[in-house]
C-alpha cells in the first residue's frame, strides 16, 4: 500500500471568509488539523477551502506542538495548584500537572510511573512465585514474581501464548 506524503483537508466556506483564508488557515480549522496530524502521524497537511463554491484556496500546515504545564496558567490560585498536585499521581500527574501527553487508555494501574516502577537491573531474589490467569474467556497468561533482597516485589517476566 502506498501512503500519501500528507493529508488533505477540504473545508467548504462562505465567500465572506475570503480575506481570512487569503491570510492563512483561520483559527477555527487549525486545531482540528493539528489533531489530525497528531493522530495520523503525518508531518504536514494541505488545507483547502472552497470559498463560495467557485474559488479554491490551499495552505500547507506543518505539525506543531505545545508543552503547557499547570504552572503556565496565571489565572489559577496557588492553593488550587497545590490541591491538584496533591491529588494527581502517576499518569494523571504527568498529564495534568507536567503537561506531558502520556497514553492512559487501557491502563489498569493509573498510578503506574515508569521512572519509579521500572528498574534496569533486578536485585538478588529471596523467593519466587508464579501467578496464572487460566484465561477461559480471555487469553492465558503467567507472570513470574520475585521477592528481592530489598523486600520489594518484582514482576520479573510475563508469558502468554502469543508473546
Amino acid at each position: 500500500m502506498v501512503r500519501p506524503s500528507s493529508l488533505l483537508k477540504i473545508k467548504p466556506c462562505s465567500a465572506y471568509q475570503l480575506d481570512e483564508w487569503l491570510a492563512g488557515v483561520p483559527d477555527g480549522p487549525t486545531p482540528q488539523t493539528q489533531w489530525y496530524l497528531a493522530v495520523t502521524g503525518y508531518g504536514q497537511a494541505n488545507v483547502a477551502a472552497r470559498l463560495g463554491g467557485n474559488r479554491l484556496v490551499v495552505h500547507r500546515v506543518d505539525v506543531r506542538s505545545w508543552h503547557i504545564r499547570l504552572d503556565d496558567n496565571p489565572s489559577l490560585s496557588a492553593a488550587y495548584i497545590d490541591a491538584l498536585r496533591a491529588e494527581c499521581v502517576g499518569r494523571w500527574r504527568r498529564r495534568m500537572i507536567e503537561g506531558t501527553w502520556v497514553i492512559a487508555e487501557g491502563a489498569v494501574y493509573d498510578m503506574f510511573d515508569e521512572q519509579r516502577h521500572v528498574v534496569d537491573e533486578l536485585p538478588p531474589m529471596r523467593r519466587y512465585w508464579v501467578a496464572i490467569d487460566y484465561g477461559t474467556a480471555n487469553q492465558f497468561s503467567a507472570i513470574l514474581y520475585g521477592l528481592g533482597a530489598n523486600d520489594r516485589l518484582y514482576a520479573i517476566n510475563e508469558w502468554s501464548p502469543n508473546s
